[in-house]
């Protein structure tokens, strides 16, 4: 096959459907699409991820529960039983946004607006017009999304020419609605300019973009979104992630961890991963890259990085502490998801705005797990923003760092999530993304980047329609 070297002769070749490189949210979604399609699916996943704490990947927010929203039309289309969908509660707040002299609860369009009127942010007018106009023009922009289709954006070859399909459209969806809407946000900002750090910390902390402003739309959708509350497991189901694995196991997918470095290569005219501590290769008649194609590149044990993994270089991460301590050290009134903001005179960015969730223990006893995130230029120095990261944790709580511990864990190294990037020519527009075939090559790249600014919106729609299209394909 070209672009990929051929497999050694001294190598076992089992073969799949597809085989999914990474374990990101993108890739469980495509690969739960492509089993309901019957269809043989191997997830190969770093062994450092498959133990790190579940905390440092679970979503930071998840809106859309409802069943006419995002997620929650998602996961029926995912087959996901009933009782376990029924176990997913929508909880009020949705986070909270910590500022100097302010901590303003976000979700509940009604207590919304009070709070900022509550906390000198607004004038009580500015306020409820900014929570009507978002909840309004999020409700357009979910049902665009859920009807429009994926403009790739990518070179196709012939036997991938038609366009993603879309999703089930619904009667009353208007996708040209959203064009028409006006800029509640920047309307509201020009009337009261104290709420341009409160919205612009929410839009920082929501999206995936590593500097860019997403879009007019995009904001609204995000900012919007969390007035519905935010979606949360309960009744023993304590990860998201666990319902997709669950969801996974039941048709037949399997998973494999994978240690060590490895090498892409071509096993009968299929694309083939050789690992490097097994005399084993495993092929797919399609390949899903679902990790960074940066972090990729340097998995690859030797030889040239093939065509299918070149691209930019990521220019910022999102770089997470993990802390342990007791309950007691949380301050009364706490939201379970948290965007802090330091300084209103600096910009709110870096270590200046941290997200954080809180998980308590499933028998609610001590001790509760913190993961504190903060985006960060791809060269800054991890013992520092680290450091910065837990001074500004420290600065939420009543008693700072006493009894609070930093959990140290080995990162992985080719199949996390962290990498950022502003990808040319994407406006951040909903239901612009990106799924590449490579030449003449059955693989598929996952690129979370065009939908970055959707935030965990953007990964679930990325999923599920290229695991739609990609078993169109294999059919």
């Amino acid at each position: 096959m070209r672009g990929l070297p051929p497999v050694g002769s001294t190598y076992r070749v089992r073969r799949w459907d597809a085989v999914v490189l990474g374990t990101a949210l993108p890739g469980l979604v495509a690969a739960i699409r492509l089993g309901m399609r019957g269809l043989r699916v191997l997830i190969l996943e770093e062994d450092t991820a498959a133990v790190a704490y579940r905390g440092l990947r679970e979503p930071f927010v998840m809106t859309g529960n409802g069943n006419d929203g995002v997620l929650g039309s998602c996961l029926k289309a995912l087959g996901i039983p009933l009782i376990d969908r029924r176990r997913i509660r929508t909880i009020f707040p949705a986070y909270q946004v910590a500022m100097p002299r302010a901590r303003i609860d976000v979700g509940d369009a009604e207590r919304t607006a009070e709070e900022l009127e509550a906390w000198n942010l607004s004038p009580e007018a500015t306020a409820r017009n900014l929570v009507a106009s978002l909840q309004e023009g999020s409700e357009a922009q979910q049902r665009a999304l859920l009807s429009s289709e994926i403009d790739t954006g990518s070179r196709r070859i012939s036997r991938l020419s038609r366009k993603l399909p879309p999703l089930p459209r619904r009667p009353e969806a208007h996708p040209s609605a959203a064009d028409s809407i006006a800029d509640p946000v920047g309307r509201a900002i020009a009337e009261a300019g104290s709420l341009a750090a409160f919205c612009d910390a929410q839009l920082r902390a929501l999206s995936d973009f590593a500097e860019r402003e997403p879009s007019a739309n995009v904001r609204t959708r995000l900012l919007g979104a969390a007035l519905g509350g935010a979606a949360e497991t309960a009744e023993g189901q304590r990860w998201f992630r666990d319902l997709l694995d669950q969801r996974i196991e039941a048709l037949y997918g399997e998973v494999r961890q994978v240690r060590g470095r490895f090498r892409l290569v071509s096993a009968g005219n299929q694309p083939a991963i050789e690992l490097e501590r097994a005399p084993e290769v495993c092929a797919g008649r399609a390949l899903l890259i679902n990790a960074p194609l940066p972090a990729l590149r340097e998995a690859i044990t030797e030889g040239p990085n093939p065509d299918l993994l070149k691209g930019p270089a990521a220019s910022h991460r999102r770089l997470s502490v993990h802390l342990r301590g007791p309950r007691r050290a949380l301050p009364d009134g706490m939201a379970t998801r948290v965007i802090r903001v330091g300084n209103l005179s600096e910009k709110v960015s870096g270590t200046n705005l941290i997200r954080l969730r809180v998980f308590e223990s499933p028998d609610g006893k001590d001790p509760v797990d913190l993961v504190a995130s903060a985006v960060v230029p791809i060269d800054a120095p991890d013992d520092a923003v680290c450091d910065e990261i837990e001074s500004g944790v420290a600065s939420l709580l009543p008693l700072g760092r006493e009894g609070w511990v930093r959990v140290a864990s080995q990162a992985p190294l080719w199949d996390r999530d962290e990498f950022l990037a502003d990808p040319r020519g994407v406006s951040g527009r909903p239901g612009s993304a990106a799924l590449r075939p490579i030449s003449r090559t059955p693989a598929y790249v996952l690129d979370r980047s065009r939908l970055a600014a959707l935030g965990f919106d953007g990964d679930l729609l990325l999923g599920w329609r290229a695991g739609d299209t990609i078993a169109s394909d294999l059919a």
